[in-house]
């Protein structure tokens, strides 16, 4: 609430200017702040690392600065954009270091949507979010990223053209997990209404298609672990092999760490039945393994050797298929559509198919090169593992409401027939 001017003033404004709408503007200079407090703290996650791997490597002849750049070089790749090193390209996204990143940076933005929504109030928050927040956000932003890119000039590695342009993903993706929530009271005005614009379960059906996102790739994640755990011996004989010391032992795990989420893509699509392959001519599927000549990653010694397959191999379609029948109940649980089939139907296929439209392009960002020749292609196949993938959840969840749908016709039919064989009391008195 605003203070009353003292009794003796004469120059009292108007009483409509107390309620007058707050300029956007207003809200700009501490998006400024947090969107570059942002860039800074996902900078110093690839900074600091580099900087003890420098310190851990006395016989290095380059100084402080090579690693600084280093660092910032990582930081772009980690913001799914290209980096070049030497003539070779390496565009392949650490997709757990990006997920670190859209963490960090959609914390500074929660606290900046609370800090504004609370100073301008309701009324006037969702102009204010959308032209105030989102832009200055994103400026602030750009801005530290654009220094970040001087930085990395002269270094051992470089960044691409569009470079700072396309780092606004990771700002953008926090805004979206901030703002976009379309069932909280909290959300900008424009959110709701965008939503309200669509079918009466669009807002619980978004939240459940990001939650089945998360699951797949959850899935992916536990396959991975499992992985390592049963073959950490061949790991841990590739890493002997670098013969380094604790400090660049730490920061090659780190480095290592960082993949394990492009990992989890790999292991979903092997699940999926695509596969994925380590470099051209390799594949990993549920027909067998080839993976042919791999780099010497440590992490890459958990990838099975050689081999066939049985038949029996293929059963792992069914973990997507049981994840789209757990959408389907989900859906169902968390809406009543009052008999309305096509509602019914189509609510469940959306969600479905939004978590596959996410976890497809989460693939997409985690492939790419890592040199030239046989590693310029790294990841599953997009195309056919977005095709099994969509097959395989919207099928499952599709199936689980078509045998809901049957089963409630049965019941219904039997309590009818029941009604028919056995009437009540009340009937047979008035047949009488």
């Amino acid at each position: 609430m605003r203070p009353l001017a003292p009794p003796s003033t004469t120059t009292t404004p108007p009483a409509k200017s107390a309620t007058a709408p707050t300029s956007p503007s207003t809200a700009v200079p501490a998006a400024l702040r947090a969107g570059a407090l942002a860039a800074v703290g996902t900078w110093a996650v690839v900074v600091l690392p580099a900087l003890v791997g420098w310190l851990a490597a006395p016989e290095s002849t380059v100084g402080w600065f090579s690693a600084v750049s280093l660092g910032s070089a990582i930081w772009f790749l980690g913001h799914a954009q290209s980096v070049g090193a030497g003539g070779v390209a390496v565009s392949v996204t650490p997709l757990l270091l990006m997920g670190v990143f859209v963490y960090i940076a959609s914390r500074f933005a929660r606290r900046l949507a609370a800090t504004e929504r609370h100073r301008v109030g309701a009324s006037d928050w969702s102009r204010v979010a959308q032209w105030g927040v989102v832009p200055g956000f994103l400026v602030g932003y750009g801005l530290l990223s654009a220094a970040f890119a001087l930085l990395t000039l002269g270094g051992p590695a470089t960044p691409g053209v569009a470079a700072v342009v396309g780092s606004l993903l990771v700002p953008l993706a926090a805004l979206g997990f901030v703002l976009l929530r379309p069932d909280d009271e909290e959300a900008p005005a424009f959110v709701r209404t965008w939503f309200r614009r669509g079918p009466t379960w669009l807002p619980s059906v978004w939240r459940t298609g990001w939650r089945t996102a998360g699951v797949l790739l959850g899935l992916g994640m536990v396959v991975v672990v499992v992985r390592l755990v049963t073959s950490w011996s061949a790991v841990a004989a590739v890493q002997e092999q670098f013969g380094s010391n604790a400090g660049a032992l730490v920061v090659i795990g780190l480095a290592q760490l960082a993949l394990i989420g492009n990992g989890a893509t790999w292991a979903l699509s092997f699940l999926a039945g695509p596969g994925f392959q380590v470099a051209l001519g390799s594949t990993i599927s549920p027909a067998g393994a080839h993976p042919g000549l791999l780099p010497l990653v440590p992490v890459l010694g958990a990838l099975p050797q050689a081999a066939d397959y049985p038949a029996m191999t293929y059963a792992v379609l069914l973990a997507p298929v049981a994840v789209g029948a757990w959408v389907g109940r989900r859906v169902d649980t968390e809406l009543e559509f009052f008999g309305d089939l096509r509602a019914r139907l189509l609510a469940t296929g959306v969600g479905a198919l939004l978590a596959v439209v996410v976890v497809v392009a989460v693939t997409a960002l985690g492939n790419g090169a890592v040199g030239v020749d046989r590693l310029s292609a790294v990841g599953p196949h997009l195309l056919s593992f977005a095709a099994a993938l969509t097959a395989e959840v919207v099928g499952g969840a599709l199936l689980y409401v078509g045998a809901l749908l049957l089963l409630e016709r049965w019941r219904a039919r039997s309590q009818q027939r029941d009604g028919e064989a056995h009437p009540t009391p009340a009937a047979t008195g008035d047949e009488d």
